[in-house]
């Protein structure tokens, strides 16, 4: 199987991608970069100007965040094969939120900003995928932000 075909069947198996027709996941595949890296580097730091997403092939990431006027970062997450990672930052037009790093040997896809755009101007069902995805995140961030709050009574109280 050819390389090409081999991404955009990795595409096809992510729910955000999995409604795009054949000649859309084949263009985003072509216009992707793969791009692998080493146990402990860093894809994008916090802060960093969004340029892109990326799509988890295969390995892992932990995804950093370093709270306003400090220096330690916090482990706020573990990503890995099939994860969608970098697009908040696109949609939003904003810096990156948190710092992402290989905690093991990582293959990804980059997707170019301006791609990732395109096709959510030219496909409704993607766009409607693509928020799908952020609300879910949405929610889970609530209920952990809720679990972390009842931690912080309990263990005061």
């Amino acid at each position: 199987m050819s390389k090409l075909k081999d991404e955009v069947e990795l595409l096809r198996t992510i729910p955000v991608f999995s409604e795009l027709p054949a000649n859309k996941l084949k263009l985003l595949a072509f216009a992707s970069d793969h791009m692998d890296y080493k146990d402990g580097e860093v894809l994008f730091e916090q802060g960093d100007v969004a340029d892109s997403a990326y799509v988890v092939i295969k390995g892992g990431a932990d995804v950093l965040v370093t709270p306003e006027g400090e220096t330690q970062s916090n482990k706020v997450a573990e990503l890995g094969p099939n994860s969608f990672i970098g697009d908040m930052a696109i949609l939003a037009d904003i810096t990156r939120t948190a710092t992402i790093r290989a905690n093991a040997p990582l293959s990804t896809l980059r997707i170019r900003k301006d791609h990732l755009i395109d096709m959510m101007q030219d496909s409704p069902t993607f766009t409607m995928a693509v928020l799908r995805e952020l609300v879910l995140r949405l929610k889970k961030t609530t209920s952990d932000l809720s679990d972390a709050q009842a931690e912080v009574a309990r263990l005061k109280g």
